[in-house]
């Protein structure tokens, strides 16, 4: 540990990891303050501000209830959410959970539990690649670790999510902490207790972890063990104490932590919820073979996402050479990344039939692990003179991945809901606003117009945002509320707008929904009285790009005005109130 903090003091320019992580700060640091100051995140199924915010976490040990998420990471920031909590129960006007609620959910205790969330996914975020560091570094040495993290590090989704409050870079790190561990295992060292424990606060911050230890762990704690001891029979591996002690250590820490001591209802109905109903309104293939292979083309067609071509192949090259030139432990220790990662392909992809970018980080960060490999039996075979060459090679394919790492922070720097927030503010005091749509796809809004958000389902549903009035209505009925302005982000409007590409059983429910369909459809082609006011889109220049990623950036936000004319679809002429024809202007 005195170690590690005198590196984290005294970092050696001459070191390239040191460049490593200091650009990737950089990478982190530009569009650090996207969306702030808010009232609510931008980015979907994040645990900041609000879950963390207003105290999610009890639900965990509240008899009978769960929250979604495991609780480890939102309890961590919950604990340091306190002040901003405490400093609202005082201003709070009366002694009511509905007062507390609407003194918490304003930006000025919302922007800092979102600051301080943010700065904690990216310590967590550098922390992954120092663990991408030792893990390769130990078995291929230090040339081939540095090159492990220079991939990883240009990571676009890596990086999107270092921008977040979401659980996917906190649990990323025990993952890749947990490896190392297990690692030192197989290198001889009784770290059982430690890599098993790295293992259960991964599954305490996320339940997608436990795929990845379910095959990595017993390849580490009794493949590895029984061919260093000559001894192949699985019962002498199995009567270690120290295994047995780690498994109970950490096994009582994951079922304390988790509430299924302390709320055993409440915990065996969230396993049964993210079993059943929290994964069946996204499945998009069935389970026979044809799903099976739909799912692994998914993955596929995912990578550019994550590396560029040049990487990929490296990586394949990188673990042929891995799994080829050792024999023994010293092999066992080669693969652990692999059987971690098929192991999470498996056990978690394959059976969920359906993926994310989030879904698919753990694997393809440890995947690309195996460059190291690649670069550095390259440089072996390289003469001295010749070495910089190499190094270069590794920078010209790691250069898509630079500018897809620019392009995740240029779409974060110029979002389109920016610009809608610009857009609303010079609107006169008192102009009524119609929002639709989830607080993830709006923009910050304004305190001196009057807004009500119109939807279908109750209120109580409703993630409240401060000065914005909630209305349970028709979409379809904004011609007869008539509001000066109506605002819809694209991401939530292309749930309705129809479509071509196959559907998930959640987003085809909305897709046929009339009323949803009858309002998008109408805002657009001018039917309903209103006409463009702005299109805000996200534009960079080339080489760059917009970056869709999460349904939480990339998209449009699009603003209409109340028409002098009403627009027929079936192309009569228009009913005498202008034009409800875009204007140029009306892009920005």
């Amino acid at each position: 540990m005195k170690a590690l903090l005198s590196r984290l003091r005294a970092p050696d320019p001459r070191r390239p990891f040191t460049w490593i992580v200091a650009l990737f700060v950089l990478a982190c640091l530009v569009g650090f303050t996207w969306d702030i100051p808010c009232t609510d995140a931008w980015h979907n199924d994040s645990l900041s501000p609000r879950p963390c915010g207003l105290g999610a976490v009890v639900e965990t040990w509240r008899p009978g209830h769960f929250f979604r998420y495991p609780p480890l990471q939102l309890t961590l920031l919950t604990l340091l959410s306190l002040p901003w909590i405490a400093l609202g129960a005082l201003r709070a006007p009366a002694a009511t959970q509905q007062a507390l609620l609407h003194e918490l959910i304003q930006p000025r205790y919302m922007t800092p539990i979102e600051v301080v969330a943010r700065t904690v996914t990216l310590l967590m975020a550098v922390g992954v690649l120092f663990n991408v560091r030792r893990l390769v570094a130990r078995v291929w040495g230090e040339r081939a670790g540095d090159a492990a993290a220079a991939v990883t590090a240009l990571n676009p989704v890596l990086v999107y999510f270092s921008h977040s409050g979401n659980s996917d870079i906190p649990c990323l790190f025990w993952v890749t902490l947990g490896l190392v561990e297990l690692d030192r295992v197989l290198a001889g060292e009784a770290r059982e207790q430690r890599a098993l424990l790295c293992a259960a606060a991964a599954a305490l911050t996320k339940d997608q972890s436990i795929p990845l230890f379910f095959l990595a762990a017993p390849w580490a704690l009794l493949v590895g063990p029984a061919l260093s001891r000559g001894d192949r029979t699985l019962r002498s591996v199995l009567l270690r104490p120290a295994l047995w002690r780690a498994l109970a250590a950490s096994a009582g820490l994951y079922l304390l932590v988790a509430g299924a001591v302390t709320n055993p209802v409440g915990y065996a109905r969230r396993i049964a919820w993210i079993t059943g109903p929290a994964n069946a309104d996204w499945v998009v293939v069935g389970r026979d073979l044809l799903g099976v292979d739909a799912i692994l083309r998914e993955v596929a067609q995912a990578v550019p996402l994550f590396a560029s071509r040049a990487v990929a192949l490296a990586a394949l090259l990188g673990l042929g050479l891995a799994l080829s030139g050792r024999r023994g432990v010293p092999r066992v220790r080669a693969a652990l990344p692999a059987v971690a990662a098929l192991s999470y392909l498996a056990l978690f992809i394959i059976p969920l039939r359906w993926t994310m970018e989030r879904h698919l980080m753990p694997m393809i960060v440890l995947l690309p692990t195996y460059v190291g490999v690649a670069f550095d039996a390259l440089l072996e075979r390289l003469s001295p003179r010749a070495r910089p060459l190499g190094a270069a090679l590794l920078g010209l394919a790691l250069l898509p991945q630079a500018i897809d790492v620019a392009s995740v922070d240029g779409t974060l720097v110029l979002d389109s809901r920016n610009a809608a927030q610009r857009f609303l503010a010079a609107l006169p005091r008192g102009a009524t606003l119609e929002i639709y749509g989830g607080n993830q796809y709006l923009p910050n809004l304004p305190t001196h117009l009057r807004i009500t958000r119109v939807g279908p389902e109750p209120d109580r549903e409703r993630s409240p945002l401060p000065g914005v009035a909630e209305s349970r209505g028709a979409f379809r009925d904004v011609t007869q509320r008539a509001p000066d302005y109506a605002l819809v982000g694209e991401d939530f409007a292309t749930y309705y707008l129809p479509t071509d590409r196959p559907l998930d059983p959640h987003f085809a429910r909305l897709n046929r929904d009339p009323d949803g369909r009858g309002l998008m459809t109408g805002l657009l082609d001018g039917s309903l009285g209103y006409a463009w006011a702005l299109r805000s889109k996200c534009e960079l220049p080339a080489p760059l790009r917009c970056v869709r990623m999460h349904r939480s950036i990339g998209a449009e936000t699009w603003i209409f005005r109340r028409a002098r004319v009403l627009a027929q679809p079936d192309g009569s002429p228009p009913i005498e109130l202008g034009s409800s024809r875009r204007s140029p202007s009306a892009e920005r």
